[in-house]
């Protein structure tokens, strides 16, 4: 079973580094706007980047709309990792007028 989390709980964590945001989208969708402070690991590379999630954090994984966000959880969840999956996306967290960062971060994973 995936957990899954609002955006505006999401929000609420975010703001108090109480976890990692993973945002799993393309790079162009990630510089184009995400969640403050995420961190980028496109869908397809997940698997290969298990080693740069840690067992001991909660991972929100975010995407555009929830779909790439539940595959990716999916998979991190069967290896023993603690997701929750951000119902709705960024389509969600844009329509509910949380801050946005565009560009490319310094703590981001490529």
């Amino acid at each position: 079973m995936i957990s899954m989390i609002s955006v505006a709980e999401l929000h609420t964590v975010a703001s108090g580094d109480q976890g990692v945001v993973i945002d799993v989208r393309n790079a162009d969708e990630f510089t184009s706007g995400h969640v403050p402070g995420a961190r980028l690991i496109p869908l397809p590379t997940v698997p290969l980047r298990t080693s740069d999630f840690d067992h001991g954090d909660v991972h929100y994984i975010i995407c555009e709309s929830g779909a790439r966000s539940f595959q990716a959880s999916q998979y991190l969840t069967q290896q023993g990792f603690d997701v929750r999956n951000v119902e709705g996306g960024m389509s969600a967290w844009r329509a509910q007028g949380h801050p946005l960062e565009t560009g490319m971060t310094s703590n981001l994973l490529t």
